[in-house]
């Protein structure tokens, strides 16, 4: 009869795990190694002794480590807070990482960027064992500044960028079960493994800092707006447009941080956090002919548009991937242009994520492609016909967003085309007149807002 210890040998060998490897270190070892890097000098950001001191106390007293300690900014996470218990972990857990981290080394290697593999050597990405944060905490403030604040499970996307604006980066305490590649739920494999090595390029890195810093003037202008009315229904639509704000804002750090590929060396490498941590959707995103890629320059309002204009699901792989030319161009998008593009994205229509878009310049076009209209007539046939095929979740809601829309605003489209520099096509027509009565009804009651980052990152 099998046993446990032969089943766990058994997905060690299959993932080319060495078996004697997966032994996380005592209390005592991580202390020592602790002591070791607090004390480092050759780094871009040395920590003050007294920061160090303070720290190494702090692990040495038994505290799980909960946000980091080694700047003077810190971060109230409230009911979300959390603590990284690390002798807790059982073998299995340590087993699942080491297991994810053999599988993600070899898709790294074969399609990730050349700056993304040199966090990877910098954070010790490669162990075999979960990473103590206490350490790894302190080797990312001295080569980031960043840090990292541990929660107990999804966060709001609020919370999830005011981190980034203080360069705290949100980080679950979980491993996913043994052989899972890929989860809508951020765990240890994805907060870790996945994005830890993007603090290690300083465009990406600003980038997220430049979301949180969005994220402050949005919600700065939305405090200023409500200081000014009493009217409760007034208020209501002033926090609404806030957090509608900031979910167009999130797709341009899904689009680019989470799921962003980049042209280099005359061909396409993954830089995005999610598309690393899960080995399927790394060899699914470059080489798989199933998604469409498109090539954006991220300095252009037209491409930065498209990004926050598009729709997506968080349940499967992407169908849709952007690829930047280079990474300097991500340096121009500063928070101002996130807030003023966001702003613009709440009046128009909006794409869904198997959108392909006049103007577009597509490197692949996906087995799932569609034109601009399809979503409207599967949201019709499929309610008048119940055997025509359904659109899935992101073409259902951009459909009934878009057609409320233009129901209100005839010219949305002529505006969109102007903004975009090409012509979309019009609603089919009859698309409208069918869609109206139905909307006023109560017909359409599907949530037409998507999951944000922060609740599915």
């Amino acid at each position: 009869m099998e046993t446990l210890q032969d089943r766990y040998r058994a997905v060690a060998d299959r993932h080319g795990v060495v078996w004697e490897s997966v032994c996380a270190p005592g209390f005592e070892d991580r202390l020592k190694d602790l002591e070791k890097c607090l004390a480092d000098q050759n780094v871009p950001h040395p920590i003050p002794r007294e920061k160090a001191n303070a720290y190494f106390e702090a692990a040495k007293s038994g505290e799980p480590f909960r946000v980091g300690t080694l700047s003077d900014l810190t971060v109230d996470l409230g009911k979300y807070s959390n603590a990284q218990h690390y002798d807790s972990y059982t073998f299995e857990q340590h087993l699942s990482w080491a297991c994810l981290i053999a599988e993600q080394q070899r898709s790294k290697h074969r399609y990730a960027c050349r700056e993304y593999m040199h966090g990877e050597e910098l954070f010790q990405i490669g162990g075999s064992v979960i990473p103590d944060f206490y350490q790894l905490n302190a080797r990312i403030f001295q080569q980031t500044l960043w840090q990292l604040s541990t929660v107990n499970m999804i966060i709001p996307a609020e919370l999830f960028f005011t981190c980034h604006s203080r360069r705290f980066f949100p980080v679950t305490t979980f491993m996913r079960p043994l052989e899972q590649d890929y989860l809508q739920e951020p765990d240890i494999g994805h907060d870790v493994a996945g994005h830890v090595s993007t603090f290690t390029i300083p465009v990406v890195a600003q980038l997220m800092q430049n979301h949180g810093l969005a994220r402050n003037m949005i919600y700065q202008e939305r405090d200023d707006a409500l200081a000014r009315t009493s009217d409760h229904k007034r208020r209501s639509e002033i926090e609404r447009r806030g957090d509608e704000l900031l979910l167009y804002a999130e797709r341009i750090y899904w689009f680019t941080v989470e799921f962003g590929l980049v042209s280099q060396d005359q061909e396409t490498r993954a830089y995005g956090a999610g598309i690393l941590s899960s080995p399927g959707e790394t060899r699914f995103s470059i080489d798989s002919n199933r998604p469409t890629r498109i090539l954006i320059d991220p300095s252009s309002d037209r491409d930065l548009l498209r990004l926050a204009t598009t729709d997506y699901l968080i349940s499967e792989y992407q169908k849709t991937y952007f690829v930047i030319r280079q990474f300097d161009l991500l340096q121009s998008i500063t928070p101002q242009r996130i807030v003023r593009l966001a702003k613009t994205a709440a009046k128009l229509p909006h794409f869904s994520w198997r959108d392909l878009v006049p103007g577009d310049r597509v490197l692949q076009v996906g087995e799932s492609a569609v034109s601009t209209n399809e979503k409207y007539l599967r949201l019709a046939f499929h309610s008048l016909d119940t055997h025509c095929e359904q659109g899935d979740a992101c073409l259902t809601r951009t459909a009934i967003r878009n057609l409320r829309i233009f129901a209100k605003n005839p010219n949305a489209t002529a505006e969109l085309s102007e903004l975009l520099g090409s012509q979309i096509a019009p609603v089919p027509a009859g698309i409208l007149d069918w869609f109206t009565p139905r909307d006023a009804a109560g017909e359409f009651t599907q949530e037409t807002r998507p999951m944000s980052v922060g609740q599915g990152d």
